[in-house]
């Protein structure tokens, strides 16, 4: 087991992570910037619901410690995705350092500027909140977005459906970008990756939806069989992760001028790059855009691409003896 494994999580823990004010807009209205924000996707730092819940709203930005935070933007509103994690996976315990050396002590090589603190915990300033750190994935099934005011009242914005619908506000008199795409509104296949799922001798792309669950749809191209429901005019199945015969996360890597990055858009000439090097003194040096809080990216030439390769990691089911 990996030394930051995540401890205290599991696929039924219900999970939230701050959003920057200016994305959950973006996130209601299904709104796709290619190379830069992905409404159905989500990275960054995540922490346990049950662990603000007797805490009021000052008190968690407080305990977050998003007034540490260069750029954040208004702290008079605190934005939150909030879901199930539907398995411990993508999770990982935030141990490192803001210093190379001292992260490769520890035998890490997570390293992001302060307020990072790298011992597990957000960098709040009166009640520590275990703090884990949340790959790139493709948000769960019944994903909501809310918003807690200072007067501790708090409203579900929305919910993400699935994939293939996309997000549905809450509020329907709405203006502005949350508005821009309603739903149905499905996910672009720009270059693959995510969850895929052997069922009953069939692949296809698979979403957590809660714990021990997932839904599964039907591969490009594929014809949806029989007892697949439709939902939105496209077909899906939610079931239980032990009827599948495997689980597997892929996605497309490569190197680029020393870093490992995730390939997420690709023409003849051009590739939309992720950093998936937790290294925030490469992405400087590297010139790569932070896009959202610890998250890097930069469009470079496809020619300069080394080494892409599919990276395909089996994830365990859960709910069956491994």
């Amino acid at each position: 087991m990996s030394a930051d494994a995540p401890a205290g999580l599991s696929g039924a823990t219900v999970v939230q992570l701050p959003v920057k004010p200016g994305l959950a807009g973006l996130y209601l209205g299904n709104v796709l910037v290619p190379g830069r924000f992905e409404p159905h996707r989500v990275q960054g730092f995540a922490g346990r619901v049950e662990d603000v819940a007797e805490l009021d709203t000052a008190a968690t930005v407080r305990n977050y410690g998003l007034a540490k935070i260069p750029g954040w933007g208004p702290l008079d509103e605190l934005y939150l995705l909030r879901f199930t994690a539907g398995h411990p996976f993508p999770f990982r315990t935030s141990y490192g350092s803001t210093d190379r050396e001292i992260a490769a002590e520890l035998g890490m090589s997570r390293v992001y500027p302060p307020p990072f603190l790298g011992t597990g915990y957000f960098p709040g300033e009166d009640h520590p909140l275990p703090e884990y750190v949340l790959r790139l994935i493709e948000l769960p099934v019944g994903a909501e977005l809310w918003v807690r005011r200072l007067d501790n009242t708090e409203e579900r914005l929305g919910q993400y459906h699935s994939r293939k619908v996309g997000w549905i506000p809450e509020r329907k008199d709405a203006f502005g970008e949350a508005t821009w795409f309603p739903p149905p509104v499905p996910l672009p296949p720009l270059v693959r990756r995510g969850y895929t799922a052997r069922y009953r001798g069939g692949d296809f792309d698979a979403e957590f939806a809660g714990p021990g669950r997932v839904v599964l749809h039907p591969l490009p191209g594929a014809a949806a069989p029989a007892d697949f429901g439709e939902t939105y005019g496209h077909r899906m199945k939610a079931l239980d992760q032990v009827e599948l015969a495997e689980l597997t996360f892929v996605r497309t890597l490569c190197r680029w001028r020393g870093g490992t990055f995730e390939i997420l858009g690709r023409t003849r000439e051009s590739a939309d790059l992720h950093l998936v090097d937790e290294d925030y003194v490469l992405a400087r040096d590297l010139g790569l855009s932070e896009v959202d809080y610890r998250v890097w990216r930069r469009t470079v030439p496809a020619a300069e691409l080394t080494d892409v390769r599919t990276e395909s990691v089996p994830v365990p089911l859960e709910g069956r003896l491994q």
